[in-house]
């Protein structure tokens, strides 16, 4: 199989694409036929040696992934042969990662993908959306009609707790270093939109929540 693989940690030049044996699932594992990868830039840190961890040689990069079930280990229960799944949370830790035309990811990883979501889409998604899920579920605990600022709302994650958080019904503040992202946070759904470059933050923030925020999101 064609996979984007490194011997050694450093610079991008030391990413090698070329042929790799295809995996073979472990017991747990399915062996997923990649249709789409996105790009975090936990990768790059990785890839660069800045995120120091034990790698297996030669290392697949890449977190998310998004594609077909073709194979599953003999006590891998969740999923068949044929079924779309999603991912992320790869190439760290000893895990190999996702850019590659197959992954072999334990099944506890994985998620069905819904009909009608592409796999692009559902790659795109994957860490971002579980980041700021567990952000705003999770930790923040945020609730309906509390008010949230996202400090960068035209970024990966930050687009997406825009958007979680206006589907949980809070008023979303956010900001943003150009016109034009100003203009891709309102369409997200953004209650007010400050561009930093333009405006005074602290005192955009205090103009249209007086009583001050519930939760501050440091993108």
């Amino acid at each position: 199989m064609k996979a984007a693989y490194l011997k050694q940690t450093g610079p991008p030049e030391n990413i090698i694409y070329g042929d790799l044996p295809t995996p073979k699932p472990g017991p747990t594992q399915c062996l997923v036929k990649v249709g789409a990868v996105s790009l975090n830039p936990v990768d790059t840190y990785i890839r660069s040696g800045m995120v120091q961890m034990q790698l297996p040689v030669p290392f697949i990069v890449g977190c998310d992934l998004a594609g077909t079930v073709s194979e599953v280990g003999a006590h891998a229960a969740r999923f068949k042969p044929g079924d779309r799944v999603w991912g992320t949370n790869q190439g760290l830790l000893g895990r190999q990662g996702t850019f590659a035309e197959f992954a072999a990811v334990d099944e506890c990883w994985l998620y069905p993908t819904p009909g009608g979501v592409s796999d692009e889409q559902a790659a795109a998604i994957s860490l971002v959306g579980i980041t700021a899920h567990l952000g705003l579920m999770r930790d923040a605990k945020l609730k309906k009609s509390e008010t949230i600022f996202v400090n960068g709302g035209s970024g990966g994650v930050g687009s997406t707790v825009v958007q979680m958080a206006k589907g949980l019904g809070a008023r979303v503040i956010t900001a943003a270093g150009s016109d034009e992202k100003v203009e891709a946070c309102r369409k997200l759904g953004a209650d007010a939109v400050i561009n930093y470059k333009k405006e005074n933050v602290d005192a955009a923030i205090k103009a249209f929540a007086p009583a001050g925020v519930n939760v501050w999101w440091e993108t």
